[in-house]
């Protein structure tokens, strides 16, 4: 209503017009009194013209002001519509950005469980192999001990089979290896007069055996003798390594068990001679 009533406002004004122009062409023909009137009724249109004239202008100003208002709501309207839809863009992607951490997060922490289990199973494993470890460097300690003392016997019956030469040879004397030492055996008799004094042939046997220890220095010498020999020929044979340069703390003096009786229903066993064991260990 407002923009027709400008668009009218012209039409007034030149009708207005044109009434006072006709009524100044009839003003000369007319009687004074319709004069006024016409007159009269000039000045009302014409306030009635400027009234128009004054409301037009106050409408064009309050039109104005409503067409820049509705261009700033329109221009708000637009910023508010452009960051609701940056604002929408903007939650669908920390939305998405959510739902990528959310699967990450999942997916690591599957990882982590992975691990975990995979370093159980390395704990264990590694747990496992240290025994088989030591295990196996004990048993290697164990097999160089053993090979050690293997060598230091073979070396042992070497020497002491090269130092006694014929005596060995003969069978008059021998050499085995038993519970980790080498025991050299030979009868009583060949080592001992009646009396229990040592016999004088003996003298190569007893170097022998001390060249034997001086070469193996860590080597000790454990004498056996029968039980009836042994308190009254055992010091004799210990005197006589010692004068050879063999120490006494190298030696040691035991006794043969004597044999086992037979039994009443048991067959008599042949007597076994006496006999004398020297037993070198490995060191």
């Amino acid at each position: 209503m407002l923009y027709q009533g400008i668009t009218f406002a012209p039409r007034l004004v030149v009708n207005v017009g044109t009434v006072a122009a006709v009524a100044g062409l009839f003003s000369a023909c007319v009687p004074a009194t319709q004069y006024e009137e016409a007159k009269s009724a000039s000045e009302v249109e014409l306030a009635a013209r400027q009234r128009a004239e004054v409301e037009l202008s106050a409408t064009r100003t309050k039109l104005d002001a409503a067409l820049a208002e509705l261009s700033q709501r329109e221009q708000k309207l637009a910023e508010t519509e452009q960051s609701v839809s940056e604002s929408k863009l903007e939650s669908s992607v920390v939305a998405k950005e959510r739902d990528e951490a959310t699967g990450l997060v999942d997916q690591l922490r599957g990882e982590l469980a992975r691990v975990g289990d995979n370093l159980r199973s390395y704990a264990e494993q590694k747990a496992d192999l240290e025994k088989s470890l030591q295990a196996a460097q004990a048993r290697k300690l164990e097999l160089e001990r053993n090979e050690a003392q293997t060598v230091a016997l073979a070396r042992i019956t070497r020497d002491l089979t090269s130092a006694l030469g014929d005596r060995v040879t003969s069978g008059d004397m021998t050499i085995d290896v038993r519970d980790g030492h080498v025991l050299l055996s030979a009868p009583a008799e060949l080592w001992f007069n009646d009396d229990g004094t040592l016999r004088a042939g003996m003298d190569s046997a007893l170097s022998a055996v001390s060249r034997v220890l001086s070469l193996h220095s860590t080597s000790t010498l454990d004498l056996t003798l029968p039980t009836t020999d042994a308190e009254k020929r055992g010091p004799a044979l210990l005197s006589a390594l010692s004068s050879r340069g063999v120490a006494a703390s190298r030696m040691k003096l035991g006794s043969l068990a004597p044999a086992p009786t037979a039994t009443p229903d048991a067959a008599p066993a042949k007597p076994k001679p006496p006999v004398v064991e020297l037993s070198f260990s490995a060191g």
